[in-house]
């Protein structure tokens, strides 16, 4: 068990949660089958009918497990006007009957509250709907919720969403027009939170024609740095100067120290922290889904990694060992701290690696980590942290309002946290170029930020109540089971394959009985690990959250819709045709793969679809299509069939009856494509990831050839 970053959507609001990695004094497989695993494949469909398995001669191995750890994710939305007890169950349920309990006033956006869900009356029940807006965790009146729904706060009179600014660093040139500091208060304020290397920030206001306009920081004497408020509209440019230095110290311990010299065109790099076990610093990320360029120190070791997505909801997989730019300059040791000082050149050697920029890397964010051993492996603890490069000379740094900040607070305006995911750019903006690139940053959608969240894992904390706070909170508590099914075959290593005839899973042409599966995981909303359905249009006198101004008849962002549906002149018309799907696509490379199984996460009541397409030849060519299954309701002929659930296949390669497995080689060009119906309904917390396992391409691929070839032989 570990502790949890809050940045860390994967543990869906836990302080905490479970890792595989090796058991403590288990011996080496001589097969290399892991002694613990993660399961998690196919967990997108609410439905029970969902497949989860793998081909016959794949699987997840796990020598000679011993015991199983689950962390289920609960809800609770029943509606206790129903009853709590066993002999309640099938009182307001079933396929016509399921009546949803009180819910929040930004629930459904506002909708069921305002009485504009079709079947359903005011009052924050939504009626005929057969869902409860809950399961989507909406931010409310004691968590987060949005000033246009509570104004006045929750009951406790403290507004539970609290906006503020962001701000940055800025090497060369001035503050935009719109990105001027405008107070002292808010300066002196920026520049405590940006991580700049000081001993003590000295605040001071003037009014100077020689110092650049607004708010700016500059290194002193001894240590000590000046924050200043230039309230003159001066027309001096901040200057990235030869020599750059920064350092930050995470809350893990993990100390990382950047000074950039542009006479050397180097980086001098250093990085300290526990000397008992590995510890590392990735650069320009908040989460290891980010995929950063990373230091790690372990024991005789220092290297380069590039964080990769294949582990626990991609956030906890090893990655990529990167090719070495590093120059150890000292190694030392002292108070039980490790501290590793390192040079390279400012360029990475690849794109891999990351580029410094005296102009451009002003203020970074990075994660730490530090480990249980000196074996690189999963972090102990892990944290954030940013860090603000200034002018060793003393130049000025200028301080730019990069735009708002929302803090998501309780009720009483305690425990507030923020936050501004890396949403995937798109594939162009006026940076230039990007790749990977996706959907969400264009589509402004609110999950981005803190600024504009609106519902999701982050209004979804352990043991939080998700009604307003001015609602009550009924007594009665919930007691369920949970049951579980383990599916599994014996694995016969390659020796006993051959003798194992009866076994029909042993391939007679060699091999092992078994092959086992790598995870590949990626996300439709990179590195946001949820995003937003808005409706497909703003309703008039209800607000929108995340598009507060949002213009009425004009599709939202990502949404597209056919027949007669509302338009600027008539922003209320939706005719018996009006139909509309929100979409989203990412763009991504995947590296020597072969996949087997793939899974697409996509949520009930309004996912239709979600696909995955290799680009390698420019006209995309569909590989995997997941299109929805809902129950029906009868549930008299099939107890499983329940009604709107909905059940997810998955896409299968490679055996009898399959198409045989796509080899996706160096760097591959990928698509993923999730469409959802947003028609009158809007959705928080929807997810697209695809939870895929596969095999290593080329090691596994005469493997793969012998067991088609034994398929054929038996036959």
């Amino acid at each position: 068990r570990v502790s949890v970053d809050p940045n860390d959507v994967s543990s869906h609001g836990a302080a905490t949660r479970m890792v595989a990695r090796h058991r403590a004094g288990a011996a080496a497989s001589p097969d290399g089958a892991p002694s613990s695993q993660w399961f998690s494949e196919g967990n997108g469909g609410e439905s029970r009918k969902s497949f989860h398995g793998y081909p016959a001669g794949f699987a997840q191995l796990v020598r000679s497990p011993r015991a199983w750890h689950t962390t289920p994710m609960q809800i609770d939305i029943r509606n206790r006007d129903c009853g709590a007890t066993p002999d309640d169950v099938a009182r307001c349920s079933g396929p016509h009957g399921f009546t949803p309990g009180p819910e929040p006033r930004q629930a459904r956006y506002g909708l069921a509250v305002a009485g504009l869900v079709p079947g359903g009356p005011k009052g924050g029940v939504p009626g005929a709907t057969n869902y409860s807006g809950l399961l989507e965790c909406p931010c409310n009146g004691r968590y987060g919720g949005d000033p246009a729904f509570y104004p006045d706060g929750g009951k406790g009179g403290s507004r539970t969403r609290v906006l503020t600014h962001d701000f940055k660093g800025v090497a060369v040139g001035a503050c935009g027009a719109a990105a001027h500091v405008l107070s002292a208060e808010a300066c002196f304020g920026a520049v405590a939170q940006l991580g700049v290397n000081a001993t003590s920030i000295r605040n001071e206001t003037v009014h100077s024609s020689s110092l650049p306009r607004g708010c700016s920081v500059s290194r002193g004497a001894r240590g000590a740095s000046s924050a200043t408020f230039n309230t003159a509209h001066s027309a001096v440019s901040c200057e990235a100067g030869a020599r750059r230095v920064g350092q930050v110290t995470s809350l893990v311990g993990v100390t990382l120290g950047i000074a950039l010299d542009a006479a050397s065109d180097a980086a001098t790099l250093t990085l300290s922290g526990p000397a008992g076990g590995w510890f590392g610093a990735g650069l320009h990320a908040m989460v290891m889904a980010d995929q950063p360029y990373t230091i790690v120190v372990a024991g005789e070791e220092v290297f380069e990694q590039k964080l990769g997505t294949c582990g626990e909801e991609a956030q906890h997989c090893a990655g990529t060992r990167l090719a070495a730019s590093l120059t150890v300059l000292s190694d030392s040791v002292s108070g039980g701290v490790r501290t590793v000082e390192m040079s390279r050149p400012l360029k990475g050697r690849t794109d891999d690696h990351y580029s410094f920029s005296l102009a451009a890397n002003t203020t970074l964010n990075l994660i730490t980590a530090v480990g249980y051993s000196h074996a690189f492996g999963h972090h102990k603890a892990h944290h954030h942290a940013t860090l603000t490069l200034t002018d060793a000379a003393g130049a000025p740094t200028c301080v730019c309002d990069q735009g708002g900040r929302g803090d998501l607070c309780h009720d009483g305006g305690t425990g507030c946290a923020h936050f501004v995911k890396e949403c995937a750019p798109p594939r162009h903006d006026a940076a230039g170029a990007h790749y990977p690139f996706g959907d969400l940053l264009e589509q402004r959608n609110p999950s981005c930020s803190s600024m504009s969240y609106a519902g999701g894992l982050r209004c979804c904390g352990h043991g939080r109540i998700m009604l307003d706070a001015d609602q009550p909170v009924r007594p009665e508590l919930l007691r369920y089971h949970h049951k579980y099914r383990f599916w599994f075959e014996e694995y016969l290593p390659a020796p006993r394959a051959h003798a194992a005839v009866q076994a029909p899973a042993a391939p007679s042409g060699g091999g092992a009985s078994h092959l086992n599966l790598e995870r590949i995981y990626y996300m439709t909303e990179a590195s946001a690990g949820e995003y937003d359905v808005p409706p497909a249009f703003a309703t008039p006198s209800v607000p929108l959250p995340g598009y507060p101004s949002w213009p009425l008849g004009v599709p939202t962002p990502g949404t597209s819709c056919t027949g007669s549906c509302p338009t600027p002149e008539q922003p209320s018309r939706f005719g018996a045709d009006c139909e509309c799907v929100h979409t989203i696509t990412y763009h991504w490379s995947i590296d020597n793969k072969s996949l087997i199984y793939a899974g697409g996460h996509c949520h009930a009541p309004s996912c239709l679809d979600i696909s995955l397409y290799r680009n390698d030849t420019g006209t995309p060519q569909l590989l995997c299509r997941q299109a929805t299954k809902y129950g029906a309701g009868d549930v008299k002929h099939d107890k499983f069939d329940e009604a709107d659930f909905v059940a997810l296949p998955p896409c299968l390669w490679e055996g009898e009856g399959l198409d045989p497995a796509p080899w996706l080689g160096p760097k591959t060009p990928m698509v993923s494509v999730k469409r959802n119906r947003n028609t009158r309904l809007g959705h928080f917390g929807e997810m697209a990831s695809w939870q895929m396992r596969g095999v290593p391409f080329p090691a596994h691929r005469a493997q793969l050839a012998d067991r088609k070839a034994a398929v054929v032989a038996r036959s």
